[in-house]
């Protein structure tokens, strides 16, 4: 009886472990070890596995040896996005793996892969999905799709994708003052005019941005708001209302540039109508790769020429 037990409990010991070896570990896709700073909510991203649907993403703190995030993929099954913000200095390295509807695992780790959040910095960028890098067709940690990968300098990211200005008036202490930038470029307010926001209501918030910046001893840096190409937006089922955005936008474009340092990032991606060029987007609100490249290179231009 005892035998049977045995080579039962046995059985059922190695069947589990083929099991979770059923599948090779994912291949990361994030760069982060490539970037001159990761971003302050990362998203990991990897290549799927066929018939595959839910993943495990840990964090683990070096120096302290403990794992700091656990996370299941929830915005698509080759990516998920860590909402809390990396805002303490420290060494990381993250991995992923392939579990079922119940996180039991399916694959092995996949391999580690290491980054630093660093403090202070120079230069930071602080905004919305368009400088975070958020975008339907490619995860925000890639490099092609931030801006920031097409400037000179390096430029630490503090965006969070969905914000309006207001939340970014929220965040500012916890996620900007940590890393004490000299110089904040901030790119912002698509998102209020998106939902129907006044041009007085988004000026009000960015003055608040600018007199936070001005008594912590940072340069503010402000960039045009960025159009939008509403046919596009329609057919992703992105919200949009109704009301004449376009020429709020340009009433608060116009306060921009009017700032002691301001950088027009808006017009060469507008077409005759006022909308974002139709090829430079997927989806009606984000610049693409030829757009964000722009972006990068407009603002690396400025910073070249002024600090």
């Amino acid at each position: 009886m005892f035998k049977i037990l045995f080579l039962a409990l046995l059985s059922l010991f190695f069947c589990s472990n083929a099991e979770a070896k059923r599948f090779q570990p994912p291949v990361l896709t994030a760069e982060f070890d490539q970037m001159a700073f990761p971003p302050l909510y990362p998203t990991f991203s990897w290549e799927p596995l066929p018939d595959s649907r839910f993943y495990q993403v840990q964090v683990v703190n070096v120096d302290k040896n403990i794992v700091v995030r656990d996370l299941l993929n929830s915005e698509a099954l080759n990516r998920v996005t860590d909402w809390n913000p990396f805002n303490e200095k420290g060494n990381f390295y993250w991995h992923v793996r392939l579990v079922d509807k119940n996180s039991k695992p399916l694959s092995d780790w996949s391999e580690k892969q290491y980054f630093s959040v660093d403090m202070p910095v120079k230069f930071a960028a602080f905004g919305d999905s368009i400088t975070h890098g958020g975008a339907a067709y490619i995860p925000a940690g890639q490099l092609s799709c931030q801006w920031q990968t097409y400037c000179d300098f390096p430029i630490k990211n503090l965006a969070r994708s969905g914000d309006t200005t207001e939340m970014m008036i929220n965040r500012f202490d916890n996620d900007v003052l940590p890393f004490r930038p000299q110089y904040l470029i901030i790119m912002a307010g698509v998102n209020d005019i998106r939902v129907g926001k006044s041009a007085d209501s988004v000026i009000k918030n960015f003055e608040i941005l600018r007199d936070k910046c001005l008594s912590n001893n940072i340069t503010p840096i402000f960039c045009t708001i960025t159009p939008m190409n509403p046919e596009k937006i329609t057919k992703r089922g992105i919200f949009l209302t109704d009301n004449d955005w376009r020429h709020e936008r340009e009433l608060i474009n116009i306060w921009i540039m009017k700032n002691r340092h301001s950088i027009d990032v808006a017009t060469a991606l507008t077409d005759e109508d006022g909308f974002l060029r139709a090829d430079l987007t997927p989806d009606g609100l984000h610049p693409a790769l030829k757009g964000k490249k722009f972006i990068g290179e407009t603002i690396s231009a400025y910073l070249k020429n002024n600090f």
